[in-house]
């Protein structure tokens, strides 16, 4: 017999929960929801599987959750993002979802007024229940204000589209070649580092494309960012959220 299974999950910082939504949304249209008592899981994979994408919140961050039993759903990424820009700093977010529906049900309340607007987005239960991250043992580990990777990744686009990051002698180097262009951003401790950790010199290369669609909208709401890699290895992202949430991004290497 088919067990029934509803989600109520409320989450008060809306324009945060919009933010990530919007990162996650420009990787995949689809991607997955895990609930459980814990909280909530969602991860998706760009269809070229280059990008992984992974956002957690705890169950301390909702104001209210209520979960019958673990779930993991499907969820159309680019409706939920065009929901929740229809969302204010007042708003909190209201998401939910009963067996058997084809959608999640995903109301925005105005906690001033007490306005409720509610949305049906494309959804459905998913076999999958874990999330995929990648095993890394980086050798370079460094982190720089939200501010300053925005400025290096619009700077390099401006040349090219593949970035080259070197760790050595205890700095950064960001290199993009062009048809007749360089770029070049020479990164040490405070100058813009705030920490950086060099194991063994290390280099590869990253699509800006790739970074530049996807940070974007993060930057505007996190803090720092702790960047890891090795030598052609994938690029980890972990931005530096106030709160219990956590959002980390994977960029495969590309040649140089």
């Amino acid at each position: 017999m088919l067990s029934l299974v509803s989600i109520k999950a409320v989450y008060t910082s809306g324009s945060k929960f919009k933010k990530i939504v919007q990162a996650l949304a420009r990787i995949n249209d689809e991607g997955l929801f895990h609930f459980s008592s814990d909280g909530l899981t969602s991860w998706l994979f760009s269809p070229d599987k280059t990008i992984l994408g992974i956002f957690k919140v705890s169950s301390t961050a909702f104001e209210e959750l209520s979960v019958d039993s673990d779930i993991t759903l499907t969820v159309n990424m680019s409706e939920l993002s065009k929901v929740l820009r229809r969302s204010t700093r007042n708003d909190k977010i209201i998401l939910q979802y009963s067996t058997g529906d084809s959608y999640m049900r995903v109301t925005l309340v105005d906690e001033k007024t007490g306005v409720e607007r509610s949305f049906d987005v494309s959804s459905g239960e998913s076999e999958e229940n874990e999330v995929k991250e990648i095993k890394m043992n980086p050798t370079v580990r460094f982190i720089v204000s939200a501010n300053d990777i925005d400025t290096l990744v619009k700077d390099a686009k401006l040349v090219g589209d593949v970035i080259k990051i070197t760790g050595k002698d205890n700095q950064i180097t960001a290199e993009v070649s062009g048809e007749e262009k360089y770029y070049q951003w020479i990164m040490k401790k405070d100058s813009p580092l705030q920490e950086v950790s060099i194991d063994e010199e290390s280099t590869s290369s990253y699509s800006l494309s790739s970074l530049r669609s996807t940070i974007e909208p993060i930057t505007t709401i996190a803090e720092s960012v702790n960047l890891e890699f090795t030598t052609d290895y994938p690029l980890k992202i972990e931005f530096s959220i106030s709160g219990p949430e956590e959002f980390v991004m994977y960029i495969a290497p590309v040649s140089s």
